[in-house]
């Protein structure tokens, strides 16, 4: 990989596992500005805005990183809806991820109302929700039965992520699939392993495919949207993945590393 000009980092089960670093992680993401090489942080979490990554790898990782190397889940979601006119929203989200889409010019609305048969509303948006409650679910149940046209965006479609001690927590895949039960519908699914989020990675940074690699731990997200749009990947095994599940998954990665610490750049 070392023809690389672009690499793109999953973040939790990469980089990190909650609150600690991996082994290794600093030196590469040091070893590749030294050879005048470019990352970016690539994750699906849409929880946090990118001034709140710039933040947590300069606490994490002692670091100094610019938001224009950070690409997330949210951002592209609103990037998304930009582009589609939908600037009339109901989220089911963090105050962080409302916060970064009304920086963007999209009102998001916390509690519509159902007038002449309507709520008004251009889109339901689901992301990683750390801050969820009933009464979220219960609303976007509402509108989604009794708007079923309405555009309805998951932010990323990961089930769970990793923390310390090997657990993993829900995430917007899983309250995605919870609301599915209730109202029959599967949202459009953006970030990972989508297109949307590695063409605005390429866009921002001026490099083809073929100059790119992207290095994670999920096989489903980080390495799928490799495989599904023409890059080269790299699994590390220090996330959610297992080597066993090379064996098995359609999503077949470039390079297989127990961890970013074996990485050559």
């Amino acid at each position: 990989m070392k023809e690389k000009k672009l690499y793109l980092f999953d973040l939790d089960g990469t980089l990190i596992l909650g609150q600690d670093v991996i082994d290794g992680a600093v030196k590469v993401l040091q070893d590749i500005k030294a050879a005048g090489k470019e990352f970016m942080i690539f994750t699906n979490n849409s929880s946090r805005t990118r001034a709140q990554y710039v933040e947590k790898i300069k606490k994490m990782l002692k670091m100094d990183i610019t938001e224009d190397e950070v690409a997330t889940g949210g951002y592209t979601t609103g990037q998304y809806l930009l582009k589609n006119n939908k600037k009339r929203i109901f989220v089911v989200g963090t105050e962080k991820f409302k916060e970064l889409l009304r920086d963007l010019g999209i009102t998001v609305v916390d509690d519509p109302k159902r007038e002449n048969g309507s709520y008004n509303l251009d889109a339901v948006v689901i992301g990683l929700d750390a801050e969820l409650r009933y009464d979220k679910l219960t609303k976007a149940c509402e509108i989604l039965t009794h708007e079923p046209e309405i555009t309805y965006i998951g932010a990323n479609p990961d089930m769970v992520y990793p923390v310390e001690d090997n657990v993993f927590y829900p995430d917007c895949g899983s309250i995605c699939k919870l609301l599915s039960y209730a109202v029959g519908r599967e949202p459009k699914f953006l970030g990972k392993p989508y297109a949307e989020i590695l063409d605005f990675c390429l866009e921002s940074k001026n490099v083809s495919k073929d100059e790119t690699v992207i290095i994670g731990d999920r096989l489903y997200t980080d390495i799928a949207c490799g495989f599904n749009n023409g890059c080269d990947t790299i699994l590390v095994l220090t996330g959610e993945a297992k080597r066993e599940d090379v064996e098995t998954t359609e999503f077949k990665p470039t390079l297989v590393l127990d961890s970013v610490k074996d990485m050559k750049i």
